[in-house]
């Protein structure tokens, strides 16, 4: 097993990798760790607390306070067992939405399957076919990060009130929340509003605030300055038109080829070692919990309409 201390921002990470195989990671100061492989369980634990006696004795590390009080960095043991945490890299692009659908289906099975036949668009239809819109986006944007070195998640619930991103992307530009709309219906595009088939829609509002609160949220979590944009990208609109390039802060696409061209243009405001410590801040979901957050209603938190 081989140790690497990464030590900027007042942040302390340990990271221990076998070979070409990056095994896990370790914050001693707080007890967080990952451990993405769990058959190297004892190995981890021997050399965390191995890495952790050198920084205790180098005077970079105060105290190490590892999880569910294991033993003495002096005599290594076997370690407790693992705090487990979802996950949110797993995601799926749409789960949420697929989800809202299914059980807006299943209150009113009948009346949903009547209204599908007579071509009425129920809200289990338009949650069904926003998570068809997402899969489509992320499907891309898995292809895109893939090939960029970006990382992205999907279907991030924020909160306790059932809101969530469609899609966060990670890369040395920042990050990005990115809210896809799936419409064939003609899209305008003001500076400070916007209309979907003539009428008017708070898209704007709502990747506004799905933005602020990412940023106080990870940067929390990350104890760094994280900068965010939001996003929102089209798919299949009749016609997409904008009135002096549409909103300053946020960025309104038609296409997810336009998202793509976007994304590369950004500058860099990130170094590595930064999107690594904010990507792995991103995938836990107590990172999107709020409860370091203000009060969900002095946020304007809603559920996105689809």
């Amino acid at each position: 097993m081989m140790t690497r201390v990464w030590q900027r921002y007042g942040q302390l990470r340990i990271y221990v990798s076998a070979g070409d195989l990056d095994v896990a990671w370790c914050d001693p100061e707080s007890g967080r760790f990952h451990l993405g492989h769990p058959g190297m369980q004892a190995e981890f634990w021997t050399a965390i607390r191995a890495e952790c006696q050198r920084l205790l004795q180098d005077g970079r590390l105060h105290n190490a306070a590892l999880p569910q009080a294991p033993a003495p960095l002096e005599q290594p043991q076997a370690p407790a067992p693992l705090e487990q945490w979802d996950d949110l890299a797993r995601n799926v692009p749409g789960a949420a939405a697929r989800a809202h659908a299914r059980e807006l289906r299943s209150e009113h099975p009948l009346l949903t399957t009547a209204a599908d036949i007579l071509g009425i668009r129920t809200a289990a239809r338009s949650f069904a076919i926003g998570a068809k819109g997402e899969r489509t986006v992320g499907r891309k944007l898995n292809r895109w990060a893939a090939r960029q070195g970006w990382h992205v998640l999907h279907a991030v619930a924020v909160g306790q009130r059932g809101a969530d991103i469609d899609h966060v992307v990670i890369g040395p530009f920042g990050v990005v929340t990115v809210n896809t709309k799936a419409t064939r219906a003609a899209v305008w595009v003001g500076e400070h509003g916007m209309t979907v088939g003539g009428k008017k829609v708070d898209y704007l509002r709502k990747s506004r605030i799905e933005a602020r609160r990412a940023h106080r949220l990870l940067a929390g979590m990350a104890g760094i300055n994280v900068p965010v944009q939001p996003a929102i990208v089209f798919i299949g609109p009749q016609r997409f038109s904008t009135r002096r390039r549409g909103p300053a802060d946020v960025a309104v696409l038609p296409t997810p080829r336009a998202l793509r061209r976007w994304l590369r243009r950004q500058p860099r405001a990130l170094d590595p070692d930064q999107v690594r410590v904010i990507y792995e801040a991103a995938r836990q979901p107590a990172s999107w919990t709020g409860r370091r957050a203000r009060t969900a209603a002095s946020d304007g938190e809603a559920r996105t309409d689809r």
